[in-house]
């Protein structure tokens, strides 16, 4: 079964895979990639009102072949 790495881009920090994932479709790859981002989201919650964690997997090859971004935008209204 083929092997996928999902590296993190979470603000300026760069987070590479090394180890990856078995996965046998691309339509699990896709489920695996969006799946993870609330759970990062989740545990670093940031302390800005804008942050955004991506999620790129590579194949085997190092090719890039799917992007998933999570984006937090926060205001208050106007009314505040």
């Amino acid at each position: 079964m083929p092997v996928y790495f999902f590296d993190i881009q979470d603000g300026d920090e760069f987070i590479e895979d090394e180890v990856g994932l078995e996965c046998e479709t691309y339509a699990t790859v896709r489920k695996a990639a969006i799946a993870a981002l609330p759970d990062m989201a989740q545990a670093v919650m940031p302390d800005s009102d804008h942050h955004a964690i991506t999620v790129t997997v590579r194949d085997e090859a190092g090719r890039r072949i799917f992007t998933a971004s999570l984006t937090l935008n926060a205001q208050w209204s106007d009314s505040n």
